[in-house]
This record gives C-alpha cells, sequence and structure tokens, in this order.
C-alpha cells in the first residue's frame, strides 16, 4: 500500500512539472478545441500577443478566427498521416504593431482517428522577417545597380562602336584596294607585293596541276544564246572556284571554256596532288548532277576534260598596269596534253601523280600518253576514294580519317 502511495505521489508530481512547463514557456502556447477555437493561453502568449484571452474575445481582432479558417481549410484526412502542421502568418498586437508569427499545430487525439484537441506552439519571427525583408530590399538595390552598371556598359560600348565606325571609315578606302588585288593575286602574292612594291618568281619542285576544259563550250554556243551561256558558264566557273579553295587549291586562270588550276603554289605543301585530286572529284560530281537537270531541262550538258600533272613549275607576277599571277614549266604543259587526249567525262592523272596519291585512290590505268618528244607516260583514271577514307558511297567526300591523314602531311 506504502508502495502504491509512493508511486502515485511521483506521477502527481511529474504532471504538476509538465503542468508548469506550458506555463512557464517563453514561445506562445495555445490550446484548441476540435473547431479551432482557443480555449487556454500562457503567460507568453498575452506578452506576444498583449491581450488577455478575455481581452482578445472581447476585441474587434479576434485571432482564433485564423484558427478556425486554416482548419476548415485542411484536409480532414491531413492528420491522419501528419503529426502537425506549420504557417505563418501576421497579427496585430494591442499596441497596433504587426506581428509575425510563426505557428505548429499539433492534434491530440483520443485514439488514432479523432482529434480532440490542438496544442498550437507560436514563435515571434518579426525580426527574422525584418532580416530577410533587408536581405530583399540589399538584392533589389544591387540589381538596381547592376541595371546602371549595365547601362553604363552600353553607353561605353556605343562610344567604343562609335569609335570603331570611325576607324572602319577611315580604313575603307584601302580595303577596296586591296580587295581587289586579292582576287587577282593570290593572297600570298598579294601580302609580298603590299610590303615591297614586287614578286620575286618562284622555283617549285612539286606542285600539281588541273587542267580542265569545256570540250563542247563553243558548240553550244550555237543552241544556246550566248548571254544565257556566259551566265551558264560564269555560275559552273564559280562552283569550281569554290570547290578549290575548299582544298587549298589555287585558281590560276581561265580562257574561253579552258580552266587551270595547281596545288602546292604559292604556299608549298606535300598534300597537293591529293587535293588537286579531292578537287577534281568533287567537280565532277558537281558537273553530273548539273547535267542530269539540264538533260530534264532538254539542254546541252557540259562535257569536261581532266588532265592532272605533277611536277616542277616557275610561279610569278607578270605584267605593269594589269597584274596576273601565272605558272610556266613542262608540268603545265604536260597536265594541258593529258587533257586534250584523253575522253570526256573521265578523270585522268599522270603516273607521277599516281605514285603520290595510290594510297587512297581507286583508279585503273589506262592508255599511254605520247609527249611531242617521242617520250611515253603511264596514264591512270581516277575512280573514286577508297572505301575507308571515303564519307559517301560514290567516293566523292574524304571522311575525317583521310582528312587527319591530310592535315599530317
Amino acid at each position: 500500500m506504502t508502495n502504491k502511495i509512493e508511486i502515485d505521489k511521483r506521477k502527481l508530481q511529474e504532471l504538476e512539472l509538465l503542468a508548469t512547463i506550458p506555463i512557464s514557456a517563453g514561445n506562445s502556447i495555445l490550446i484548441l478545441d476540435k473547431n479551432g477555437n482557443i480555449e487556454w493561453v500562457n503567460s507568453a502568449f498575452e506578452q506576444l500577443y498583449g491581450y488577455t484571452i478575455s481581452e482578445l474575445d472581447s476585441s474587434e481582432t479576434n485571432d482564433s478566427s485564423d484558427f478556425i479558417k486554416i482548419l476548415n481549410e485542411t484536409d480532414k484526412n491531413f492528420f491522419k498521416n501528419n503529426a502537425s502542421f506549420s504557417f505563418s502568418r501576421t497579427i496585430l498586437n494591442k499596441n497596433g504593431v504587426t506581428v509575425w508569427i510563426q505557428s505548429t499545430l499539433t492534434p491530440i487525439k483520443v485514439n488514432s482517428d479523432v482529434v480532440e484537441r490542438f496544442i498550437v506552439i507560436e514563435t515571434d519571427i518579426t525580426q527574422q522577417k525584418e532580416i530577410e525583408d533587408e536581405l530583399v530590399q540589399r538584392w533589389e538595390n544591387t540589381q538596381t545597380l547592376t541595371e546602371h552598371l549595365e547601362s553604363v556598359k552600353d553607353y561605353i560600348e556605343e562610344q567604343i562602336k562609335e569609335l570603331s565606325a570611325q576607324k572602319r571609315a577611315l580604313e575603307i578606302a584601302k580595303e577596296k584596294s586591296e580587295d581587289v588585288l586579292n582576287k587577282v593575286l593570290p593572297y600570298e602574292v598579294a601580302i609580298q607585293l603590299k610590303k615591297k612594291g614586287y614578286a620575286s618568281p618562284r622555283h617549285y619542285k612539286k606542285v600539281t596541276i588541273l587542267n580542265i576544259n569545256i570540250r563542247n563550250f563553243f558548240k553550244m554556243t550555237h543552241d544556246i544564246p550566248i548571254e544565257n551561256l556566259v551566265q551558264q558558264l560564269h555560275e559552273v566557273l564559280v562552283g569550281f572556284d569554290n570547290i578549290l579553295e575548299q582544298h587549298y587549291v589555287e585558281k590560276i586562270k581561265t580562257v574561253g571554256g579552258s580552266y587551270l588550276g595547281a596545288g602546292g603554289v604559292p604556299l608549298r605543301n606535300r598534300s597537293n596532288p591529293i587535293d588537286v585530286v579531292l578537287s577534281a572529284l568533287e567537280i565532277l560530281g558537281n558537273i553530273t548532277s548539273v547535267n542530269e537537270m539540264r538533260k530534264s531541262a532538254d539542254t546541252p550538258k557540259f562535257e569536261l576534260g581532266f588532265g592532272i600533272h605533277t611536277g616542277k613549275v616557275i610561279a610569278g607576277v607578270v605584267g605593269k598596269t594589269k597584274l596576273t599571277y601565272d605558272i610556266w614549266g613542262d608540268t603545265v604543259n604536260i597536265a594541258s596534253t593529258i587533257e586534250h587526249n584523253v575522253p570526256a567525262n573521265g578523270i585522268f592523272i599522270s603516273e607521277a601523280t599516281y605514285q603520290e596519291i595510290e594510297p587512297y585512290f581507286e583508279a585503273k590505268p589506262s592508255e599511254k600518253l605520247v609527249l611531242g618528244s617521242a617520250e611515253e607516260i603511264k596514264l591512270f583514271e581516277i575512280i573514286k576514294i577508297k572505301d575507308k577514307f571515303a564519307s559517301d558511297a560514290k567516293g566523292i567526300k574524304p571522311n575525317k580519317d583521310f582528312t587527319h591523314i591530310l592535315s599530317k602531311l
């Protein structure tokens, strides 16, 4: 019996201790009925709100309505799966000061399902909100300053643009004259002329000549009005120019339907035989496509002859008032002779060129060519790029492996 009295006494002491916690706690603590009406508050509540519970009930601002509203808007099943619910709000205390409050609402259940009451623990977070507002204000001030700096930056950039435009205006006349010079002469030769006033002729040990001839050009003048034919020829030759430029092959000149290009001048390189053959394959592929369209339009097709040879040349600038970059030597003559003596629409190369490009292209032997000196040279007809180096089925375009090899030559 004595033991039971001692146990009950300890429980009573524990209950008394627990009862003092909400009363003396620094946080505002409220007990609500299941509908959200305030039943009890601690002294910290009165310090926070400035009202006693009786004053709050009689005042025009009854904050219990906040809890009623929140509970009404909360899903009825919410507290089955959640232990508590937190939210923040503002109140107007007795002194008319707006206070930010963080509230945590916890249900007291009779059993696992039925909510009997709610305990609300509230904290004054006004200072925290003020700090947040200050940070927001600082951020907005920073944004304003950034925008100002951006506007200053824009103004400076406008000034720089104006100065650049003035500088550009001074350079336009010079650029126009240089542009004309660069169109007439290879870039490297034009630079030499501008710096020194002259360009010395040079010997080249390995240059690959590309000689193309539109063989039926003059015959086509009987079938097509000359204005139309010249325009068509212009479009074809511009296409040749673009292809040669992509493969670092220099256009030398055009005469009538004859087109002359050279790889390895004015800048020397070891890949020029390959560059020229790649150019010829692409040109022939383009002309084949053009001829298909011309056939559909019942227009005469272009018939091209190709002659390619690798050897020594001399290159330089000739002329006084009309400058021309030209090349001379047996290599040029042999390429021309090859073109004149092979079937149309085939790419024919000398043995000298074949030895340079054989690892990368499929070619078949052709008839030997007798030169004017009774010397014979072997000819080969280019079929396509070998499959392992081609990026397309026709073997016209090089793949990445081939391009990588070219960059190392």
